[in-house]
């Protein structure tokens, strides 16, 4: 169902988490990347805000829900497309089109406009879109504000301390732990935990199952983002120079993202609500994270046979681990 008001408070702490992390250690909050790297390459750079959102995924506010009828062979299929498809196009809606769009990235937009392309199609194909219980997807519902909103005022309050903390190790750590753990938050908030909600904004060619929440984090967590980066300091406050993914864009980004739409529309899970099935869902979030393990492998073989070099995401794209 509809949820503007919590939807927009936990955009709200997308953007705090997101930009937080850009603005302190030039460090994009991509799930897709920190999903793998810090299981597959821990690093102080990508577990701490895997761990935080981790943490964040257990608290028991607005619990996501979940299909329970999802065949283990579609669960699969959607969790090797995205792990491939993401590590092709070296990054997914997190990376690229919350902090990438933001930043007015051509790859980013690029890669936003293929892959919501194509999960729609695909979500239209299949016919994933749930339909909602007692009434029309699009009806607005107003779920319990008040923790939300003491979240978000507390998330707030923890990015002003931030803001004075000394350009160390330990302080660049502290920020990616708050980041995971704020957008993990976000993720639960916002309801976009869930993977209804992705797959009912999907719903274009039946008003009754169409759910406009996503709206809501577009125009708070990326316009938020957009106007943080437009004011942004000559450097980031806790490392000496900015330090951002670039890259041209090329059939790898397009491909990748196309793949990753297609994962994306066929269960509605894309990496970030992944972390949180994993924390929630059971087997079934365990085995769509093993998936996409399995498909950011097969895809980073393909690359280094490809393209003579073991590049940390994906070639043609260099960057520093653990930002994408």
């Amino acid at each position: 169902m509809f949820t503007p008001i919590t939807t927009a408070l936990g955009a709200v702490l997308l953007h705090l988490s997101s930009s937080t992390l850009l603005h302190s250690n030039s460090q994009i909050l991509g799930c897709s990347s920190l999903l793998a790297n810090g299981l597959l390459h821990p690093s102080l750079s990508t577990t701490p805000t895997l761990l935080g959102l981790i943490a964040a995924s257990a608290i028991p506010l607005y619990p996501p829900s979940y299909p329970t009828d999802t065949p283990l062979p579609l669960l699969l299929t959607a969790g090797a497309l995205v792990g491939v498809g993401t590590k092709l196009a070296d990054g997914c809606t997190s990376g690229h089109m919350l902090l990438g769009v933001a930043r007015g990235s051509v790859r980013s937009l690029v890669a936003a406009a293929t892959f919501f392309t194509s999960a729609v199609i695909t979500a239209v194909v299949v016919n994933s879109p749930p339909a909602c219980i007692g009434g029309t997807c699009h009806t607005p519902t107003y779920p319990a504000a008040g923790p939300a909103v003491l979240l978000a005022v507390a998330a707030a309050a923890g990015a002003m301390v931030i803001h004075w903390l000394p350009k160390t190790e330990a302080s660049r750590i502290a920020v990616r732990v708050y980041a995971g753990f704020v957008f993990g938050l976000g993720l639960l908030v916002s309801g976009m935990a869930s993977p209804a909600k992705s797959l009912g904004f999907m719903s274009v060619t039946d008003w009754s199952r169409f759910d406009p929440s996503l709206v809501a984090v577009v125009l708070v967590g990326v316009g938020g983002n957009a106007l943080a980066w437009l004011r942004r300091e000559k450097g980031p406050k806790l490392v000496e120079e900015w330090s951002l993914p670039a890259g041209k864009v090329e059939w790898r980004l397009a491909v990748g993202s196309a793949l990753f739409g297609v994962g994306w529309g066929l269960i509605g899970v894309c990496p970030g609500p992944a972390i949180v099935a994993a924390v929630r869902n059971g087997t079934n979030g365990l085995m769509w994270v093993g998936a996409f393990l399995v498909g950011q492998v097969a895809a980073g073989f393909f690359c280094r046979q490809s393209c003579g070099g073991g590049l940390v995401v994906v070639c043609g794209h260099k960057r520093p681990r653990g930002q994408g």
